[in-house]
């Protein structure tokens, strides 16, 4: 019985015109892609026109989803040689049930936060796998994690979900981008970033999204954690001279300790580092004139973009 049905689905029925209006695409996109991609690859009759298989048609319809998804066509394509490779051919009836779902940014996003709220690891793993096979290292931190963790922080909040899972999904990730710093290729920048918590922060994923896209950038950025304590700070920092001092408050009482950067830069030996502060302390505070610093308030992509070119100028 599965020989016949593979052969039934393997059996070229459809020309060309057929399959264009079975799936809603012109016949010269079918043509370009299988002269660009070799996908599908029809057979031909004896006349030399195209005929298409029922696998054929599964697989047009799988790779236009993507394309509404919003993947380009290279990007679907290399989706779906993976998912072959692996086993999993979404043409094929017996494929897991994830696969044939478009791979969307939200729907990787969703699928990776039920994973973590089921302490389901290796499954969290594979998430990320395929999205950075698929998407920019930025859209994959910006647009999948951090939704995850916000949804997963807000149903804690809300009594949905016990603090263990909350935790876990936080240190799951911190994990994924401490791993990210480790494997960045070596700087290519001139200079040194040193970021860091405010004393007393300890909500340090935001910072650690920045930090990740500027060392992929070829930014040599020193992160020093968390809850930064910033006793002798010029002379810990004295052998690397940084050009830079990026630090992190979510709370006030954390962003008023940052007061003390006043001293620590005149220790520093001219010209002293530029101060950027970010994080929801700083919407409605700023530090004392004495306390020269650049406010960025603004998602990772375009803080990164802001200190790039700050670094630039």
């Amino acid at each position: 019985m599965d020989e016949q049905r593979l052969f039934d689905t393997h059996r070229p029925v459809y020309n060309i015109k057929a399959v264009s209006r079975l799936i809603g695409l012109l016949p010269v996109t079918l043509r370009a892609w299988e002269r660009r991609y070799g996908l599908p690859s029809p057979s031909r009759g004896e006349q030399g026109y195209r005929l298409y298989s029922e696998h054929d048609v599964r697989t047009l319809r799988w790779l236009k989803a993507q394309l509404e998804a919003g993947l380009s066509i290279s990007r679907a394509v290399e989706y779906l040689n993976e998912l072959r490779t692996a086993g999993r051919d979404p043409a094929e009836v017996s494929a897991l049930p994830y696969v044939t779902q478009p791979a969307s940014l939200s729907h990787l996003s969703q699928d990776l936060l039920q994973s973590l709220v089921q302490f389901n690891e290796g499954q969290a793993n594979e998430i990320l796998r395929r999205s950075f096979s698929l998407f920019a290292m930025d859209q994959v931190l910006t647009e999948i994690v951090q939704p995850a963790l916000v949804e997963i922080g807000e149903r804690w909040h809300r009594g949905e979900l016990p603090i263990a899972a909350e935790h876990f999904a936080t240190q799951f990730c911190m994990q994924t981008m401490f791993s990210m710093i480790a494997s960045s290729n070596p700087p290519t920048h001139p200079g040194v970033l040193v970021a860091a918590c405010a004393p007393g922060e300890t909500h340090q994923i935001g910072l650690l999204m920045i930090v990740v896209m500027l060392r992929w950038r070829g930014w040599d950025v020193k992160y020093l954690g968390p809850d930064l304590n910033l006793e002798r700070l010029s002379e810990a920092l004295e052998p690397i001279r940084p050009r830079m001092l990026l630090f992190t408050a979510t709370r006030e009482e954390s962003a008023v300790r940052l007061e003390a950067l006043s001293q620590i830069l005149a220790q520093f030996p001219a010209p002293h580092p530029l101060v950027v502060l970010g994080g929801q302390a700083f919407q409605a505070r700023r530090l004392p004139e004495s306390v020269p610093a650049i406010y960025i308030q603004s998602p990772p992509s375009l803080s990164v973009a802001m200190i790039e070119e700050l670094l630039q100028s």
